[in-house]
């Protein structure tokens, strides 16, 4: 099948994503001074409490410098604590402060509230067509 609107279709959804990532990073800044990558590491602990920095560096695909960094500055920020368990002192224990905890809630409200925004101008009609013609454009990129 020849398309036409390929590039279009791909250009509306990168600027989708860049739009609704913007809003997101502008409503988490506004409670707290993260970015949206590091309020995804901080969702990751509070998923997991006791998570290591290799458990991370798996998860999100990052480097382990990268990672580290992020760590430190949680860490230097108040976000979370290290703990080095009683078993292993090599690997050091990932866990939440109440301030971390607050940061995942509000990413959490924050990407709730930009997700309805994207489909409040939609019916529920058109809201489950767009869901089944996207699913169907995924599917002619899987192999």
């Amino acid at each position: 099948m020849t398309t036409t609107n390929g590039s279009a279709i791909s250009t509306l959804i990168r600027e989708i994503f860049v739009a609704e990532q913007a809003q997101i990073a502008a409503g988490l800044h506004r409670q707290e001074p993260v970015t949206p990558q590091q309020a995804v590491v901080l969702q990751l602990i509070d998923q997991r409490p006791g998570l290591i920095q290799k458990d991370i560096v798996a998860l999100m695909q990052r480097r382990a410098a990268t990672v580290s960094t992020f760590l430190k500055k949680l860490e230097t920020a108040g976000y979370i604590t290290r703990q080095i368990p009683e078993d292993n002192t090599r690997n050091k224990q990932l866990f939440l402060t109440n301030r971390g905890q607050a940061v995942v809630a509000a990413f959490q409200t924050t990407r709730t509230d930009v997700y309805q925004r994207l489909a409040a101008n939609l019916s529920a009609a058109q809201q489950a067509e767009l869901v089944t013609l996207l699913t169907t454009a995924k599917a002619g990129l899987e192999d």
